[in-house]
């Protein structure tokens, strides 16, 4: 393998896999807003990528040695892009996007800064909001679930009471994933001293938490009547009761890489050209890691093998 870093494993040190989650909850909002889509939008959404991607670069420098450890991830682990070339690309993407985030307006600006500083709570130690148990789940609900959605909804409509109470149900469907994804971890959080939801909870009571959260995150999309996330979370359900009912490690599994995709593939109904996004990112990484390191990447069965 070329230890040199190129154009291509800089773009994957943002971790483009990670923006869909950003996207799917960032249209869903700016679609409530009920404005056209146009090049102001289109730069927002951009800015928030790039955000994220700084934010991306943090948790990856804090968990460098685990992911040594643990094998993942490889770019800085491996030495292929160096800690301090990592530290000035997100310093780079957090200095120019911060400022350029109060041009489309001072309410998009500080829900931004609200983001990135989450972002960074959520890797840097001593806060490091990742490896405590609730808040870890809280820090989850609240970027995606809710700073997204309102993100993409005041690029062109200001804030309301009403505005802020209609991500309620998104708070809970993306709280109600992130528990489920704590479990494949608990060995080696555990093993690292980290307490996280998952390992106070354990895992038949963190699969319990991930319906009962799907179930509320339905029970306010009907109070709302918003059909986007009840659909979702009406499809996601039979996933994470059928984890929690026979907890294999497919299931587990299956109640996390199946379930999220309810969301986007709506987002992508309402704004068709996230479709193009999702192919070039899937069957881009797919190349990469298979060309760069000679992984089958990204794939819905991966880590079935593991022990959890």
């Amino acid at each position: 393998m070329n230890k040199k870093a190129t154009l291509s494993d800089y773009i994957i040190l943002l971790r483009p896999t990670l923006f869909v989650p950003v996207w799917t909850v960032f249209l869903i909002g700016h679609w409530f807003s009920k404005t056209r889509f146009d090049l102001l939008s289109l730069l927002s959404i951009l800015l928030y990528t790039l955000m994220m991607g700084g934010v991306y670069i943090l948790n990856q420098i804090v968990d460098i040695e685990s992911d040594r450890e643990n094998r993942k991830l490889f770019l800085l682990p491996d030495g292929i892009i160096s800690k301090n070339k990592a530290f000035l690309l997100m310093f780079i993407l957090f200095g120019t996007t911060i400022p350029a985030s109060f041009a489309v307006n001072p309410t998009f600006g500080i829900l931004f800064i609200l983001s990135a500083i989450m972002g960074v709570l959520y890797s840097l130690p001593p806060f490091q909001l990742k490896a405590r148990p609730f808040l870890d789940m809280l820090s989850n609900g609240v970027g995606y679930g809710m700073l997204a959605f309102l993100s993409g909804y005041t690029i062109h409509k200001p804030l309301n009471s009403l505005v802020l109470l209609q991500t309620l149900p998104y708070f809970f469907a993306v709280s109600a994933v992130f528990v489920n994804t704590t479990i494949p971890d608990i060995p080696g959080d555990k093993k690292a001293g980290k307490k996280t939801t998952g390992v106070l909870l354990g895992k038949r009571i963190t699969l319990i938490s991930g319906v009962l959260l799907d179930l509320i995150s339905l029970v306010l999309s009907i109070l709302f009547k918003d059909i986007i996330c009840g659909i979702a979370a009406t499809v996601s359900l039979p996933f994470f009761v059928i984890a929690l009912v026979k907890p294999t490690k497919k299931n587990i599994l299956f109640s996390i890489r199946l379930t999220a995709p309810a969301l986007t593939i709506i987002s992508a109904v309402l704004y068709p050209g996230l479709v193009l996004l999702l192919l070039v990112i899937y069957f881009g990484q797919k190349a990469y890691y298979k060309r760069r390191f000679n992984l089958n990447y990204p794939s819905i069965t991966s880590g079935i093998d593991s022990d959890f």
